[in-house]
């Protein structure tokens, strides 16, 4: 049977703050790699497993950013657009409609999230493997780890007794406190086989067997997602179902929306497989970065440049560029950013998300956009300097400000000017050194027809400088 990779690609960006934001969510960043993100590693691991293009199911607002790095690993997804994240559940539902209406109905969903670490994929392959035919014969599969430690930030699986490779699952367990997640690691030290595995959150599932596991137990997300589908748009490369249609849908992880119900029922449709030694993480928090970053002899790691002075077992992320000094600290975890600093106890992690709840709402520094980034170097009082990046082949829409003019500096590459005058787009192409003027109210386009980035300073003066100050007249990716 056909087998399509589903990764997961939602997410908030709260628990690895100030890194990690709503805007550019921990799936998107080079967090242990110096030259892939989370998803892109996660897209290279799908390749491996399945010839199929995978599919990609991520919130519309960062549909440019998973795009270019699907572009940048050299992989071709279908990106399947979430306008409201309402956890798992949806996202699978939308993402299983959507391969029943091309015809995919016997089809494997093999769900991956984008935010999880896998150093070795021969456990995975194995699992999968061994999976495989229960899955094809309507059962639903999870992937378990090993436990090696009584993390409480983990629901368990817990599974039938046996030596088979694959198990009956006869219960989820959320996650539980200190002296429970001990009682399930002492069970599995003392038991003739373990019995308590971590919910890694990959999943098997055929595409028919899902859907009617769906219609039997959350009829009303059935419904609204097959309206969904049956509604979509296309946009660019991307698939936009109808979000109207889901609207009032509860927000549920697939685990509790279908899984749980599956399991307590009695049948043996949810089976486990476990993955051993598989260097697995789902880098849920700054404590998991620092466990999987090679630390010196007083235990402090660090990634981005630091000095440490009589210190001992922190963690510094330098992503500021700033010369920073720890002195006679322990257990720290600082991270640094051009927008946010945190320093935190490391047993006050758990705390974070509180934290990012209570901060201010802020503009990054740096945007995104479908054709490439800026970033904010210094906003003034009645100026604004930027660096843009435009990608090769990236256009910026041709647009006009009522209240601002823009010097335009090229740094690096070739940069395409365009202008409306008299009724007429003109061009004029720039160079390294060379820079133009746009007055206040010129119709106007940037675009990178070379082969190599753009990098340009643009040094913006107005009495007002925000973002909305923008009248796009045509846009080559369909923005208003």
């Amino acid at each position: 049977m056909k087998l399509v990779p589903v990764i997961l690609a939602g997410g908030q960006g709260s628990r690895l703050w100030p890194l990690s934001t709503p805007d550019c969510p921990k799936q998107y960043l080079p967090l242990l790699d110096p030259h892939w993100s989370l998803l892109q590693q996660t897209l290279q691991r799908a390749q491996q497993l399945s010839p199929c293009q995978p599919l990609l199911v991520c919130h519309e607002e960062q549909r440019f950013l998973a795009a270019e790095q699907c572009r940048a690993a050299g992989i071709h997804a279908t990106l399947l657009l979430e306008r409201d994240s309402r956890n798992t559940a949806q996202a699978l539902a939308l993402a299983a409609q959507f391969l029943r209406a091309r015809g995919d109905d016997n089809a494997l969903m093999l769900v991956l999230p984008a935010d999880h670490l896998l150093e070795n994929m021969a456990p995975l392959q194995q699992a999968l493997q061994h999976l495989q035919p229960w899955v094809e014969q309507g059962a639903a599969a999870v992937f378990g780890i090993l436990p090696d430690t009584p993390a409480t930030g983990f629901g368990y699986l817990q599974v039938s007794a046996g030596e088979a490779p694959v198990r009956p699952l006869r219960a989820f367990h959320e996650k539980p406190d200190a002296t429970t997640a001990a009682a399930y690691l002492q069970e599995n030290a003392t038991g003739p086989q373990p019995c308590w595995y971590w919910n890694s959150g990959m999943l098997c599932w055929q595409v028919q067997s899902f859907l009617q596991a769906l219609q039997q137990w959350q009829p009303q997300l059935a419904t609204a997602s097959a309206a969904a589908i049956a509604g979509q748009q296309q946009d660019l490369d991307f698939i936009r179902p109808n979000a109207a249609a889901l609207q009032g849908v509860t927000a549920l992880p697939v685990d509790i929306a279908l899984l749980e119900p599956l399991a307590a029922n009695g049948e043996a449709a949810v089976v486990a497989a476990v993955l051993a030694d598989s260097g697995w993480s789902d880098i849920g928090s700054w404590a998991a970065v620092q466990a999987l970053a090679p630390a010196d002899e007083q235990g402090n790691a660090q990634q981005g440049g630091g000095r440490f002075y009589r210190s001992h077992n922190n963690y510094l992320h330098n992503h500021s560029g700033r010369d920073i000094a720890l002195l006679g600290v322990t257990d720290l975890v600082v991270v640094d950013t051009a927008d946010a600093l945190l320093i935190a106890q490391r047993d006050a992690l758990d705390q974070l998300c509180e934290a990012v709840a209570d901060s201010p709402a802020t503009s990054p520094r740096k945007v995104f956009r479908p054709w490439g980034c800026y970033e904010i170097l210094h906003p003034g009082d009645g100026y604004k300097i930027k660096r843009l990046q435009v990608k090769p082949g990236g256009q910026l829409s041709l647009q006009r400000h009522q209240q601002r003019a823009e010097h335009w500096v090229v740094v690096r590459g070739e940069a395409t000017v365009i202008r409306q005058q008299d009724g007429e787009l003109t061009q004029e192409i720039l160079h390294a050194n060379e820079s133009t003027f746009i007055a206040l109210g010129d119709v106007h386009a940037l675009a990178n027809h070379g082969n190599t980035l753009l990098e340009m300073i643009e040094v913006q003066s107005g009495e007002y400088l925000g973002e909305d100050d923008i009248e796009r007249l045509q846009d080559i990716y369909g923005r208003e």
